[in-house]
C-alpha cells in the first residue's frame, strides 16, 4: 500500500524534481542509450547526416519588363552582355599572365611559395605551377566572396547566419564567421564526394557479382533501359543510385552509426551537455520513478523531505 502511494506520488512529480531526488540519493538518472538516440534524432533533424550544401547569396532576379520598357530592357541586356564579355576577356588575360608568371619562376621559388601558403611542395615543376594557380584562384574567390559579404547589410548577414544556425555579432565578425563556415562546408563537400565514390565502388562490386538477367531485372524495376551489355546495366544502376538519393541514404546510415558509436563512448556528463545544446530530453520519467522506488525500497526515502511537495506541506512537516 505504502509502495503504491509512493509510486503515485513520484509519478505525479515532474521530471526535474525527480532528477533532483535522484541526485540527492545518488541514483543514476540517465539511460545513456536513450540520451544517444535522442541526440542523434535531433542532429538528424538539423541535417547533420545529410549531404553538405553550400548556400550562396544569389543575385536578385529583375522583374519582367513592361511593354513600354522593352526597348530599354533590350539595350540594358545588350550592355550587360558586352560587359560580361569584357570581364571574361579580362579574366582570361589574367589567367594567362598568372600562368606565365608562375612558369617563369624557378623550382625552388615555386617550392617556397607553396610551403608559404601551407601546401606541400611535391611533383614536377608543372605540377607545382598548377597547384599554385589553383591556390591563387581559391584565394581570389575567397577575397571576392569577402567583398560580397562586406557589401551586404547587417540585417541580411544576420539572416544568413541564422539560416545556418550561426550566431550573429559585429558585422566584421559575421563576415568572418560566414567565410569560415563556407570554407568548412567546402571541405565537407570534398570529403563527402570521396565517400560517395567509395560507396559506388562497393555497389559496383556487388552488381558485378550478379548475372546479366538479374541486372536486367533490376533495371526494369527502376524503369531504366536495360541496355545490351552487363557493363551498361551496371553503369545505369549506379548512375540512378547516385541520382535518386540511394547513395545519400547509405552514407547517412554510416554516418549515424559512427556518431552513435562515438556518443556511446562519451561520459554521461558530456552527453547531458549535448542534450542541452540540441534540445534533446535526457530524462525518462518511468526510469526515474522505477530507480527511485528500487532505491527507496532498500534504504528508505531519497531525502528527508520530498522536494516535489508544496512549501506549505514542508512547513507543516517541519513543525512536527
Amino acid at each position: 500500500m505504502a509502495h503504491d502511494l509512493r509510486e503515485q506520488q513520484l509519478v505525479s512529480t515532474d521530471k526535474l524534481a525527480l532528477r533532483k531526488l535522484c541526485d540527492k540519493a545518488g541514483v543514476d538518472a540517465f539511460v545513456k542509450e536513450v540520451m544517444v538516440e535522442r541526440i542523434i534524432r535531433k542532429e538528424s533533424a538539423a541535417g547533420r547526416f545529410a549531404r553538405p550544401t553550400l548556400e550562396m547569396n544569389e543575385p536578385e532576379v529583375p522583374a519582367p519588363a513592361k511593354k513600354g520598357d522593352m526597348v530599354e530592357t533590350l539595350l540594358a541586356n545588350e550592355a550587360k552582355r558586352k560587359k560580361e564579355l569584357e570581364v571574361k576577356k579580362q579574366q582570361e588575360d589574367a589567367v594567362a599572365n598568372k600562368m606565365k608568371e608562375l612558369r617563369a619562376m624557378s623550382v625552388e621559388e615555386l617550392k617556397k611559395l607553396l610551403v608559404s601558403k601551407g601546401h606541400e611542395a611535391v611533383g614536377k615543376k608543372g605540377d607545382m605551377v598548377e597547384a599554385l594557380f589553383a591556390v591563387g584562384e581559391h584565394e581570389d574567390a575567397v577575397a571576392a566572396r569577402k567583398s560580397e559579404l562586406t557589401a551586404m547589410g547587417a540585417d541580411e548577414l544576420k539572416k544568413s547566419l541564422s539560416s545556418k544556425g550561426l550566431e550573429a555579432g559585429k558585422k566584421s565578425d559575421m563576415v568572418e564567421v560566414l567565410l569560415a563556415h563556407e570554407a568548412k562546408t567546402r571541405v565537407d563537400l570534398r570529403t563527402y564526394s570521396l565517400k560517395v565514390g567509395e560507396v559506388l565502388a562497393k555497389m559496383r562490386e556487388e552488381l558485378e557479382s550478379k548475372t546479366g538477367a538479374e541486372l536486367k531485372e533490376l533495371c526494369t524495376s527502376k524503369s531504366l533501359k536495360a541496355g545490351l551489355t552487363k557493363e551498361d546495366r551496371i553503369d545505369r544502376l549506379l548512375e540512378e543510385a547516385a541520382k535518386d538519393g540511394e547513395v545519400d541514404k547509405v552514407l547517412a546510415v554510416m554516418s549515424r552509426d559512427a556518431r552513435k558509436e562515438l556518443l556511446l563512448s562519451m561520459e554521461t556528463s558530456a552527453l547531458e551537455q549535448l542534450c542541452d545544446e540540441t534540445g534533446a530530453d535526457p530524462l525518462v520519467k518511468e526510469v526515474l520513478v522505477e530507480r527511485l522506488l528500487a532505491h527507496e525500497s532498500e534504504v528508505g526515502f531519497a531525502t528527508a523531505e520530498d522536494d516535489s511537495q508544496p512549501a506549505a506541506k514542508k512547513a507543516r512537516a517541519s513543525k512536527k
